[in-house]
C-alpha cells in the first residue's frame, strides 16, 4: 500500500474534522463551569503553580490553544476572562462551533485562526502557556509540531500536552487496522457503515482486548467512532518515548498533570520485594515501570517547557534549604470525605486520577497539617505551629514526609521562592 505524504495526511485529517467535528460540539458550557465549580483539565485559573511554582499567581496570561476543536478554548476562556486566548484549528467547522458557543456565553477574549499547527509562527506572537491536548499524536511529524510550538513559547512558559498511551489503546489499533483493510475511511464513511462499525465493536469475541477497555471506549456517537477508529494519523506513546520526543523537540518534562497514577507506591507495587529496587530508580524509570505494570494507560497528560528554562523555576526540591520557604496549596481536584474504615481522619481522592482512582487515608495529625495550608503559610510556619506541641526535629520530619506524600498524590502544589525576575514580554507589531 502506497504511503501518504504529510500533505495528504493533513488534508485527510482536515476533511474528517470538517465532516465530524471533534470533540462533538456542545449545546452549552456545563453548569459546573458556569457556576465556578468546575474547570477544564490543567486550567491555570486553578492550577497556576503546577506551571509556574516560582511566580506569584496572575491571570493576565497569553494562552495559545493549538487544536481548539469545537469548545475547548471557549470553556477555558470563560473560566479565565482576564487572559488573552489565541485558538487555532485546521477545521473551520470546529472554529464556527466554537464561535457560536463563544457568542452564546458572552466570551470576548479569544481570537481564532484556521491554520496548521506547523505554521503557528506566522501569528507573530509568543505565549505564556500553550495547550495542545489532542493534536500532536495526529501529526505526520510530531517532533516538528512540538518544535513549531516551542518557537512561540516564552522562555519561562509551559505547555500542557496530551498524547495517546500505547498500552491502553491496544484494542483501538486492532480495529483501526481491520477497518483500514476494509477500505473504510473518515473521508468517505457513511452513516450506515458507522452503525455497522458500532455493531461489530460491541459484538467482538470475548478474546478481544476491547473487553478489558470497554469502560473507556463506551461512547458510540458517530464523531467518537470516526475519531477513534478511522483517524488517518494516530501515534501512541510510552513514557520513555514521551521523554525522547520532548528531547528531540528541545523541550523538558516538568511533570505529569496528575502524577500519582505513574508513581509505583500508588500502583500496588508497594510491599512487593521488587519495590525497594524500583524506588531507587529515576523518575523516568519509575514511571515507565508503573506504566508497564498497570498496562492500561490510554492517554498521558503532562506539562513541558523549553529545555533552556531554568530547572530551579519548576523543580520541587524536598532536600534543598529553600524547601522550608515553600508555600503548600491544596489543588482544585481534591475531594475529602470521612474515612471509609470509620477511624478518625479523612479520606482523600483526586478527581483527575480517572480509572486509576485510589484513595489515601489521613489520620488526625495529617488532617491538622492540611488545615494549616491557607495559601500563605510557608512550610516553616507550619512546622513552627506544630513545634508548640512536639519537638522541632519531630515536627520537621513529619511535615516533610507528609508534604512529600501529598505532593506525589496530587493533593497539593507548591509556590516556591522566585529564582529570577520575569523577562519583559516580546513586543510584536501588527
Amino acid at each position: 500500500m502506497k504511503r501518504k505524504t504529510a500533505e495528504q495526511i493533513q488534508g485527510a485529517v482536515q476533511s474528517q474534522y470538517e465532516r465530524f467535528p471533534y470533540p462533538p460540539p456542545l449545546d452549552a458550557i456545563s453548569s459546573e463551569i458556569l457556576e465556578g465549580n468546575g474547570f477544564m483539565m490543567g486550567c491555570p485559573s486553578r492550577e497556576f503553580h503546577i506551571y509556574w511554582p516560582s511566580l506569584p499567581e496572575r491571570r493576565d496570561l497569553d494562552i495559545l490553544i493549538a487544536g481548539c476543536g469545537s469548545s475547548q478554548a471557549v470553556q477555558d476562556a470563560y473560566t479565565l476572562p482576564e487572559a488573552r486566548f489565541t485558538a487555532i484549528d485546521l477545521s473551520q467547522t470546529s472554529i464556527d462551533n466554537s464561535k457560536r458557543l463563544m457568542a452564546q456565553h458572552g466570551v470576548k477574549n479569544i481570537e481564532f485562526h484556521q491554520m496548521s499547527l506547523y505554521d503557528v509562527e506566522e501569528l507573530g506572537r509568543d505565549f505564556d502557556l500553550i495547550v495542545s491536548t489532542g493534536v500532536i499524536h495526529h501529526l505526520p511529524d510530531p517532533a516538528a509540531g512540538l518544535r513549531a510550538l516551542r518557537k512561540v513559547l516564552r522562555r519561562d512558559g509551559s505547555m500542557l500536552l496530551l498524547l495517546y498511551g500505547r498500552y491502553g489503546r491496544d484494542s483501538v489499533y486492532l480495529f483501526q487496522q481491520m477497518f483500514r483493510l476494509m477500505g473504510i475511511s473518515g473521508e468517505t464513511v457513511t452513516e450506515e457503515q458507522i452503525a455497522q462499525m458500532v455493531d461489530l465493536v460491541r459484538n467482538v469475541p470475548p478474546t478481544h482486548p476491547f473487553h478489558l477497555r470497554k469502560d473507556i471506549y463506551n461512547d458510540f456517537r458517530p464523531a467518537e467512532i470516526v475519531d477513534l477508529y478511522l483517524h488517518p494519523q494516530d501515534v501512541a506513546y510510552t513514557v520513555p518515548e514521551i521523554y525522547d520526543l520532548l528531547a528531540e523537540a528541545g523541550l523538558s518534562m516538568q511533570r505529569f498533570i496528575q502524577q500519582a497514577p505513574y508513581v509505583p507506591r500508588f500502583s500496588g507495587l508497594l510491599g512487593h520485594p521488587f519495590y525497594e529496587k524500583v524506588d531507587r530508580m529515576s523518575d523516568r524509570e519509575q514511571f515507565a515501570i508503573t506504566e508497564l505494570y498497570r498496562a492500561g494507560m490510554y492517554t498521558h497528560t503532562f506539562v513541558a517547557c523549553r529545555d533552556d528554562r531554568p530547572e530551579a523555576s519548576y523543580r520541587i526540591d524536598f532536600e534543598g534549604a529553600s524547601f522550608w520557604k515553600y508555600v503548600p496549596r491544596i489543588r482544585g481536584t481534591v475531594n475529602q470525605s470521612p474515612r471509609s474504615d470509620g477511624r478518625p481522619g479523612v479520606e482523600i481522592t483526586v478527581s483527575g486520577h480517572g480509572k486509576f482512582q485510589t484513595e489515601i487515608l489521613l489520620d488526625p495529625a495529617q488532617v491538622f497539617l492540611i488545615g494549616r495550608m491557607d495559601g500563605q503559610k510557608t512550610v516553616q510556619d507550619i512546622v513552627d505551629e506544630l513545634s508548640e506541641h512536639h519537638d522541632g526535629e519531630t515536627a520537621r520530619s513529619f511535615v516533610m514526609g507528609a508534604l512529600r506524600d501529598l505532593w506525589m498524590f496530587d493533593v497539593i502544589a507548591f509556590q516556591i521562592p522566585a529564582v529570577r525576575s520575569r523577562p519583559a514580554r516580546k513586543e510584536t507589531t501588527v
